[in-house]
């Protein structure tokens, strides 16, 4: 069956499949119970009493889900089913909610403020749809451009995910609900996930794989965990020890509870052992029998069996999910959140190019605008699956310059198929002043349990090159979720706008950037590169990775995927993204942290508050930056650190702070950073642990990885 039919049958059961879900089954109806245990224990009080009253059935009844997102009640001790719902655009599971923008496009905002107000309303429609554990966020690192489910995380950079995951956590769990950050780990692909074994060194696991899920911990404070389905260096994840007990709970100190992705265990007694604490969506290696008949083998203990319980009891009792009725009407919040969204939404989009000035817009000047392409109407609000959110009410590009324009433009619509431009049509796109085209991906692309191509499909790199040759006054918006080939045709138009997926809000948006209501202020969380072969990654990446059939999406035997497995090698190691391109001086299309804005900003006076850095102290780091345009907007000022002495190879440049900062023309500010020894680390293999080196650093100030604006240097000492 061709890929393309295929991603179209997929993503249309889904829908219905949910639809369907939250139509039968709501958290609104559960009824609410209280633990039956004295409310004046402390929580290992309440646990211990809890624990000793439960039955070996009750237990295993507990440590797996029922009916695709709910998690056993057990009525005589008082506990109630608890709901689970997707995902991190928004309460995915029960009917419509507030639509965000995709998490991509909101890693574009590199606004941590943006992250905490999309976490704390999506916490308040958790409590009012009856929501006790949201199903993210997503934070698997962008390592190739075409995984089906970028969209989802929140770009290439481990230090830009884990600042912005923390905020969103605090959100989301300041309402009482359980976060479960996702996929633990090296999810990178979803080609044929079921099979594929990521074979990462250590070094590179601390120093890339594993950062923001351990900020998610530590710093976030997010009390669950879900693990991936894929292997990690020939273990399944739902069954490596490493992964749930060395690392998770003995390295980083987690108390919380580890839930498998839906259908990702291969066994039961691998599980168990590792640390796996509940199997969803419904009992299949959890069972009653299975687990009995290994207890009555010797192969498991009920100790293991206890320690499921314990963490699952521990994290329950801990933010107060049992008893806890549902908060609110969504109809009360549904104006109020569509605002933040819309806010939200403006911060997110990246203007790539702006030849001559060419946008915005001017709405007060008599013109001819023609509008075309495969995303002008309808225009796609968000990738597919788990992140897929049924919105209220969205307007597509076409609708919303519609409402933007003023009686001066004179607006047409031509509905193009594909590349096939009629002559008819080329007349009006040749008589036109402008010509704003849509195109890009959609969910049929851009969507969980596949891979995407780099190129557009539909023959839309054909049908850009038509048009501008057409009419070289041509603006581009591009929806998709990460990166896409543009070598062909992008030294041909002079504006493209980086649009992602916004959410219910995704065509105002686009159509007040464009008309200069917003000024963009989005920049780059990844890198775009050329050439395909310009990634490191692609070396060892699968060779189609568009290629479906339903062997590679449909859950099939243990036996299958532990022996014929294939192994992804992740051998470019620490140089990801950025990383790569600039430490081995490959010129990316676009480079990471780039964004331009319908101002211009000026950097000056960098200085440090010292040229010597010890243990235990801080360094501070100080830029002025001034608006040196003539409307206000918002710049990203970016700060990277070079090592300049290390005895192994580290990459040109790292990330270690940034600050979004809001500039009226002629407006200076200071941005301040500071720089700790843990800013200067590596991970050293041959100890297992972090290093920090004597000698020389440079500090580098700049708009994006590629340029640097200010310098200075520092020693550690």
């Amino acid at each position: 069956m061709h890929g393309k039919f295929l991603r179209k049958i997929i993503t249309e059961v889904i829908t219905k499949r949910d639809k369907n879900f939250a139509e039968k089954s709501h958290p609104k109806n559960e009824k609410i119970l209280l633990p039956k245990v004295n409310q004046n224990l402390d929580i290992n009080g309440m646990i211990s009493h809890l624990f000793g009253e439960m039955t070996l059935n009750e237990k295993i009844d507990l440590i797996s889900g029922e009916n695709e997102f709910g998690i056993s009640a057990i009525p005589r001790l008082g506990l109630q089913r608890l709901w689970c719902s997707d995902a991190t655009a928004g309460v995915h599971n029960f009917g419509r909610c507030t639509a965000f923008s995709s998490p991509i496009a909101m890693a574009a905002s590199w606004n941590r403020d943006v992250m905490q107000k999309v976490g704390d309303i999506i916490g308040k429609e958790c409590r009012a749809k009856g929501v006790s554990i949201l199903l993210a966020p997503g934070i698997n690192i962008y390592r190739v451009p075409t995984n089906g489910r970028n969209f989802e995380y929140l770009g290439e950079d481990p230090f830009l995910a884990s600042e912005l995951v923390v905020p969103y956590i605090q959100g989301v769990q300041n309402h009482g609900i359980i976060t479960t950050v996702k996929h633990f780990v090296c999810n990178n692909s979803d080609y044929n996930r079921h099979r594929s074994n990521s074979i990462v060194d250590e070094r590179t696991l601390h120093e890339i794989y594993f950062p923001a899920f351990k900020a998610a911990i530590q710093r976030g404070g997010s009390k669950g965990i879900m693990c991936s389905y894929n292997l990690l260096n020939g273990v399944h994840c739902s069954e490596n020890k490493y992964l749930l007990t060395d690392v998770l709970r003995r390295k980083w100190g987690f108390t919380g509870f580890v839930i498998s992705d839906w259908y990702s265990l291969y066994s039961t007694e691998g599980p168990l052992m590792a640390g796996l604490d509940l199997e969803m969506p419904k009992t299949k290696y959890y069972s009653h029998k299975k687990i009995e008949d290994l207890l009555q083998k010797g192969k498991i203990s009920q100790g293991m069996i206890n320690d499921r319980v314990i963490n699952l009891l521990r994290t329950f009792l801990n933010a107060g999910v049992y008893g806890k009725p549902v908060s609110g009407k969504y109809l009360e919040y549904g104006r109020k959140h569509d605002i933040i969204a819309k806010e939200v939404a403006q911060e997110c989009p990246v203007l790539l190019k702006n030849d001559n000035a060419i946008l915005p817009l001017d709405n007060n000047k008599k013109q001819k605008i023609v509008i075309l392409g495969k995303n002008s109407n309808p225009t796609p609000t968000s990738g597919g699956g788990a992140c897929d959110v049924i919105a209220y009410g969205t307007h597509s590009i076409l609708k919303a310059v519609q409402s933007t324009i003023g009686n001066m433009t004179e607006l047409i619509y031509l509905p193009i198929k594909k590349d096939k431009i009629k002559p008819t049509d080329a007349k009006v796109i040749e008589s036109a002043d402008y010509v704003i085209l849509a195109v890009g991906l959609s969910k049929l692309q851009d969507g969980e349990s596949w891979d995407r191509d780099w190129k557009m499909p539909y023959k839309q790199n054909q049908l850009i090159k038509k048009v501008v040759n057409l009419n070289p006054s041509t603006i581009v918006v591009l929806n998709a979720g990460g990166g896409i080939k543009t070598e062909s045709w992008i030294h041909k138009v002079p504006a493209v706008l980086l649009s992602f997926y916004l959410g219910q809000n995704s065509g105002d948006v686009i159509a007040e950037i464009l008309f200069g209501k917003i000024n963009p202020s989005g920049k780059l969380p990844f890198t775009m590169a050329k050439n395909w072969n310009d990634f490191s990654s692609i070396k060892n990446y699968v060779k189609h990775p568009s290629r479906l059939s339903f062997k590679h999406i449909i859950p099939r035997t243990a036996k299958r995927y532990r022996w014929n497995s294939f192994p992804i090698n992740y051998l470019e190691g620490i140089m990801v993204g950025y990383r790569h391109f600039d430490t081995n001086k490959i010129e990316p299309q676009f480079p990471f942290g780039f964004g331009l804005s319908y101002t211009s900003f000026t950097y000056n006076n960098l200085r440090l508050s010292s040229n010597k850095l010890s243990k235990d102290e801080s360094l501070e780091v100080l830029v002025d930056i001034t608006n040196s345009g003539k409307r206000g907007g918002m710049e990203v000022v970016q700060l990277y650190l070079k090592d300049l002495e290390c005895s192994l190879i580290r990459p040109e440049k790292e990330l270690k702070g940034f600050e979004k900062i809001s500039l009226e023309p002629g407006e200076t500010k200071t941005v301040q950073f500071s720089i700790n020894p843990s800013h200067l680390a590596f991970y050293d293999a041959e100890i297992h642990d972090w290093k920090v080196e004597e000698g020389d650093f440079a500090v580098l100030i700049g708009r994006s990885s590629k340029d640097i604006e200010l310098s200075g240097e520092f020693r550690y000492i």
